[in-house]
């Protein structure tokens, strides 16, 4: 087998591994939405909250029924050691491959931010979640992670989308520049879409799931 064979080989492995993980993220946020519509309870306004009960009692709960077995979900996790004790970055989840659990620096990142249409939160989810990818403040061992946006209320998602592009494009760092693609399998409370980023000579691929939790907030 060629090294250009291999690599496409594991290229396709990956997105097929990542493509999961959106997939499962999605259904678990529909899941959530309809139990707790359907009981009658509402999630906490608060960004850690929402995070560990998705965690807790969904992603870690739900495996066997969705057939994610070979794929470990960890909250907070410190990212980058720089010595002297310190870390630069802590993220909300890490999901780890089963056949790569012996790779240390081997993981997806999901990070995780709460979104109210509001200038103010917009501004946020950039610069402290989508530019801490482009910095390097957290890691993108495969080229691909996934930001998590909790819709906390009623607001035009596409439109509110295109606030957050903006924001982020008129960044001074040409890195941070892309363009928000929609992907076919959105749906009325799960948007979804793409953006690829050039890192010096890298492509880096952010996912950006919003889940509109608007009604059970």
């Amino acid at each position: 087998m060629t090294a250009i064979l291999k690599k496409d080989i594991l290229y396709k492995l990956h997105q097929a591994n990542f493509q999961k993980i959106i997939n499962y993220i999605q259904e678990i946020s529909l899941l959530i939405i309809k139990d707790y519509e359907n009981n009658k309870l509402k999630l906490p306004n608060d960004e850690n909250k929402i995070r560990s009960i998705m965690l807790e009692e969904y992603l870690t709960k739900q495996k066997i029924e969705y057939k994610m077995e070979d794929y470990r979900f960890l909250p907070e996790v410190f990212e980058n050691y720089q010595g002297n004790g310190k870390y630069i970055g802590r993220v909300d989840i890490h999901v780890i491959l089963k056949n790569d659990f012996e790779k240390e620096e081997a993981y997806y990142v999901i990070e995780c931010k709460r979104i109210d249409g509001t200038k103010k939160m917009n501004r946020k989810y950039v610069e402290e979640g989508i530019a801490r990818f482009i910095t390097g403040k957290y890691s993108s061992y495969y080229g691909r992670n996934i930001m998590l946006g909790f819709i906390i209320k009623n607001i035009d998602i596409d439109k509110n989308t295109l606030e957050i592009e903006k924001i982020q494009n008129a960044s001074s760092d040409k890195q941070m520049h892309s363009s928000f693609l929609s992907t076919s399998n959105s749906s009325e409370n799960i948007k979804t879409y793409k953006c690829v980023y050039s890192i010096n000579s890298n492509k880096l691929q952010l996912v950006h799931i919003f889940s509109n939790y608007s009604n059970i907030i």
